[in-house]
């Protein structure tokens, strides 16, 4: 469960947290560096102060007026390397370090309830599930019949009301820093029990996510991108139905207060399902996204899939180099980008029943990707006649038109230029059967 959810989940250091107003900084070792001072806010980050440390290695960090009501982990950061995590939250207080490598013990701040509780859970947590390794060691070394296996027994049971209090505790806190724990604990796969089947704890992860997980702290955490992906891979590998994923994914939305948060969710959720070859869903949410009215300068990708083409309606006309080509005809619409893997496969599978297609009486029509004429590396030469590229890459009119957000990506046109299908393979298709 750890593999499936943690992909990208980076080793977070120091996490000192701050509430605050004003943030008192000493580094003794650094003094006269530069700095900056960066908010996590969803897939992007906010540098909201640059500065040089003093000689002595101190400064002060006001957080501005616009940024009040910040909730999150911040970054403080050396532009020449270095720095350290915390989270900030209506807090003033100081942080300090008097040697040359900051770590959780030689690190001092005061007046940061949030950064205290933090540090101090994270720790209690990672001494019981310690212990539970070498317990369960233990269970798994011994037999039942053996004195000691009941030892290692009792020393479980321990271990997990141990466990169940601290995350009880961690559930009844108010502080960012117990959303931003069992943020962590989702992306680390743990559940509420040890041993439990893999099915179970995802049945149980996957509804913390989609009613319980605060979207706000998560879009605040740094662990966004994370967060999501982590999520539908959980859906993908264990729950494994679409269906579920559309109605949870409904459900998500409509639990999130903020329309910029709503927005981003979205984008995000949108372009991981494009990724995953999962059109019917991207539609979906796309559509049950516009007809909300909350979403809030939507990116321009987002707004091209949602007026995308769809199936039954007509094909859009095509730019070409020599002015708008319009289909009506029956038609094999190919969208790629030389040195894309997936695509590379596609474009020998054309190949191999290129005369398949044409007997079927489709016109191929590929469209590239491609930014520069040497860009093409599968050294193939295509057959077919319409092979269009404007070295605009993705923000060229016909990908934003058709609101292609991934390669290798197919439409099946008829003779009438309505679309009848689009597809991730040739062989979703049908056109080979």
């Amino acid at each position: 469960m750890k593999h499936i959810l943690l992909q990208g989940l980076a080793v977070f250091g120091m996490l000192t947290s701050v509430h605050s107003q004003t943030i008192n900084i000493n580094f003794s070792h650094y003094g006269g560096k530069q700095y900056v001072y960066v908010l996590e806010r969803g897939s992007k980050k906010d540098t909201i102060i640059t500065g040089t440390l003093d000689t002595s290695g101190k400064a002060v960090l006001v957080i501005p007026q616009a940024k009040k009501g910040y909730a999150g982990i911040s970054h403080f950061m050396l532009t020449d390397g270095g720095g350290m995590d915390f989270i900030v939250n209506k807090e003033n207080f100081s942080i300090s370090c008097l040697e040359e490598q900051p770590n959780f013990e030689n690190t001092k701040y005061e007046g940061s309830p949030e950064n205290d509780f933090l540090n101090r859970k994270i720790e209690q947590q990672k001494v019981i599930l310690d212990k539970v390794g070498f317990v369960q060691y233990g269970l798994n070394l011994y037999k039942k019949e053996e004195p000691l296996f009941t030892a290692f027994q009792k020393e479980n049971e321990n271990l997990q009301q141990q466990f169940t209090a601290l995350s009880n505790e961690t559930a009844k806190s108010t502080l960012y820093a117990a959303r931003f724990i069992e943020i962590y604990r989702f992306l680390m796969g743990i559940g509420s029990t040890f041993n439990q089947p893999e099915e179970e704890k995802a049945k149980e992860l996957n509804l913390f996510v989609k009613e319980k997980l605060d979207m706000q702290a998560l879009y605040n955490s740094g662990f966004w991108n994370q967060g999501i992906e982590g999520w539908v891979n959980l859906q993908q590998t264990i729950i494994k139905d679409d269906a579920v994923l559309l109605t949870d994914t409904k459900q998500i939305l409509s639990r999130i207060k903020s329309n910029e948060i709503y927005t981003a969710f979205t984008e995000k959720i949108v372009a991981v399902f494009t990724k995953e070859g999962k059109d019917d869903l991207v539609d979906a949410i796309s559509q049950y996204a516009s007809k909300s009215g909350r979403l809030e300068k939507p990116s321009k990708k987002l707004a091209n899939t949602i007026n995308a083409p769809v199936i039954g309606g007509s094909a859009p006309a095509l730019q070409t180099a020599s002015g708008k080509k319009t289909i009506n005809k029956k038609t094999l619409l190919f969208f790629y980008e030389s040195g894309c893997n997936n695509c590379e496969n596609e474009i020998h599978q054309l190949l191999g029943n290129y005369e398949i297609v044409k007997n079927k009486g489709y016109e191929i029509i590929s469209v590239a990707a491609d930014m520069t004429k040497d860009a093409a590396d599968h050294n193939h030469e295509l057959p077919w006649k319409e092979q269009l590229c404007d070295y605009k890459g993705f923000a060229g009119p016909n990908f934003q038109t058709y609101a292609i957000i991934g390669t290798p990506t197919f439409f099946t046109i008829d003779e009438k230029g309505k679309i009848t299908g689009k597809y991730a393979r040739l062989v979703d298709t049908d056109i080979l059967k």
